[in-house]
């Protein structure tokens, strides 16, 4: 876990045996990750309490790594904004001719493509 909730970490779990009030106990929330190499990653995290027979406590922790998930809403994302963005500049038979990756200079004689970046 990255060094802030390190250092906090028992202090989470006394402040939960204390009072009861479960702030994250049976519930899951997207965190912050990180790995034995020092790396970070998105990931769900769900904490739970175990019963046991003899009365003492006991927790556990789900870790679920949402890093390609992550990565295809992102792509996505951009996919649909630069779909945008072309349907926004350009004809809309172009646009889709664009998008079914057919060679349009391929049928034309006379044909120009300019490229620019727009801020």
């Amino acid at each position: 876990m990255p060094d802030g909730h390190a250092r906090k970490h028992d202090s989470y779990l006394k402040h939960y045996i204390l009072t009861g009030f479960k702030k994250m106990m049976g519930m899951q929330r997207e965190v912050e990750g990180k790995r034995k190499d020092g790396t970070f990653f998105p990931c769900i995290l769900g904490l739970s309490e175990l019963p046991t027979n003899d009365g003492s406590r006991q927790f556990v922790g789900f870790i679920k790594d949402v890093t390609v998930q992550k990565n295809l809403l992102l792509a996505e994302a951009e996919r649909e904004a630069s779909d945008s963005l072309l349907h926004n500049i350009l004809p809309e038979h172009i646009a889709h001719r664009l998008k079914q990756e057919e060679k349009i200079a391929d049928h034309y004689e006379n044909t120009t493509i300019l490229f620019a970046d727009i801020v």
